[in-house]
């Protein structure tokens, strides 16, 4: 019973990522982005945006996560900037250097040929490095996804963390449903 339970919450995961995540860039996806990187006076175009919005949809498929968790996570963690945190976590899903090192050994990757510093820049790299991070977390949970996101964040603000990006990812998923189109 519990392989077919697993069964169909991959099937529902994968039409939710068709439908969510196909074709051109959803306006849903483009005015968050848009008014995120805004708010803080950040260059934003639509070619950022398409990129961004593929990058979440690629990696997500890759690694069978759902990529409106991965985008209320980056939402939540830096509103789509890449930035340097507090405690030396970078880009924006705020990856630090020994869980990117963590998750390289985790998953038989490579430090980037120019050091750990390119997951401030390179965002692809990032995503997949903090999709990776939470697909490990998920199993090390049994799939948790709010003990995941708890240890995600480890801070003493850990449990507010994980309510503002399950708070953003049901709101995304009314968004998206109410939307389905555009």
């Amino acid at each position: 019973m519990r392989f077919h339970a697993k069964l169909i919450v991959t099937l529902l995961l994968l039409v939710q990522i068709v439908v969510v995540f196909s074709g051109e860039t959803p306006k849903w996806f483009s005015d968050l982005v848009y008014n995120c990187r805004n708010a803080h006076d950040l260059i934003v175009d639509d070619e950022i945006v398409s990129e961004l919005y593929q990058t979440i949809t690629s990696v997500a498929l890759k690694y069978d996560l759902d990529p409106l968790l991965i985008t209320a996570m980056i939402r939540v963690e830096t509103e789509f900037r890449n930035v340097i945190g507090i405690a030396g976590e970078l880009g924006m899903m705020q990856i630090k250097r020994e869980t990117a090192q963590l998750v390289a050994r985790k998953f038989g990757l490579k430090e980037p040929d120019d050091g750990w510093l390119t997951l401030l820049w390179d965002y692809r790299l990032n995503i997949e490095y903090g999709a990776l991070y939470l697909k490990y977390l998920l199993e090390k949970s049994d799939g948790n996804v709010v003990k995941a996101l708890e240890w995600y964040n480890g801070g003493s603000f850990k449990t507010e963390y994980a309510r503002s990006v399950m708070n953003s990812y049901k709101e995304l998923i009314s968004d998206t449903t109410a939307n389905r189109g555009g």
